[in-house]
């Protein structure tokens, strides 16, 4: 059964286990999330929130990857507020997966990158295909995580992991991702998704909510403070626009040299104060 008029999302509801099913529906681009997407999403969630009813929630892309993060002709248009202003709706909504009464299963088949990969984060369970490869290439593109890539991620599965893929920009297979626990399941050819919702729709609700909620007192209070100061990271990095340059031209692209940089930042600081 088919549910709202979307644009970037394909919605249906499964009766028999009281779940919700969202494609992010743009294949051809690898489903990167645009504007567009992103208040889509921004809707649906505030939706779900309210409708209690709803036991659980399958999170995944059309066709057979999950999401290769930003449209990254569409950043390039952004001014730096109207990029500030989607960063923090993209973080509020990985943000609020960790609050909805549903329990969300994110399905990651052939892999994801980088706002993708943050994005698979929000979720309570993940899976993926056994020829998944999961990229954190922000760096490579110049971009300091801003949703959460860093706060998120360190929650879940520790600073170590999250130092080692992050500064890496490794892309990271299937076994390790078992290994980490980041998934809990890497399936050979079919996805084993609705196993997952049948259980869930067996659960006693109250127990089911009590639990997901119990679970987040452990990581909210680091949580927080990481992602505040994640944000304020990601907008001084961003600054130099190496993101920009990168994205038109990824292999001769003109980086920012650290020491101009250090001394541009002194002399505007200089500026500053005497006026």
């Amino acid at each position: 059964m088919s549910l709202f008029n979307y644009n970037t999302l394909s919605v249906s509801l499964n009766k028999n286990t009281r779940s919700i099913l969202i494609e992010l529906n743009r294949p051809e681009l690898k489903n990167a999330l645009n504007t567009e997407m992103i208040f889509e999403l921004e809707t649906l969630f505030t939706w779900l929130s309210t409708h209690i009813e709803i036991k659980s929630v399958y999170l995944t892309g059309k066709g057979d990857y999950f999401c290769k993060g930003l449209d990254s002709e569409e950043l390039a248009t952004w001014s730096d507020e109207k990029r500030q202003k989607n960063f923090d709706k993209v973080q509020k909504i990985i943000y609020s997966m960790f609050y909805l009464p549903q329990t969300i299963i994110a399905d990651l088949k052939g892999g994801c990158s980088g706002l993708g990969v943050e994005l698979s984060m929000g979720a309570d369970i993940r899976i993926a295909s056994k020829e998944t490869q999961v990229h954190f290439d922000h760096l490579l593109n110049g971009i300091v995580p801003s949703c959460g890539g860093v706060g998120f991620t360190t929650a879940l599965f520790g600073n170590a992991i999250a130092r080692q893929w992050l500064l890496s920009s490794k892309k990271v297979n299937s076994s390790e991702l078992l290994a980490t626990q980041t998934i809990v399941e890497a399936y050979s050819e079919q996805s084993t998704y609705e196993n997952y919702l049948q259980n869930i729709s067996n659960q006693s609700d109250i127990a089911r909510i009590q639990t997901k909620r119990s679970l987040l007192e452990s990581i909210m209070p680091e949580l927080d403070r990481t992602i505040k100061w994640e944000k304020r990271f990601s907008i001084a990095g961003m600054c130099t626009g190496d993101w920009r340059n990168i994205a038109k031209n990824s292999e001769g692209a003109k980086l920012t040299n650290v020491k101009e940089f250090a001394t541009r930042l002194k002399r505007e600081k200089a500026e500053q104060l005497s006026n």
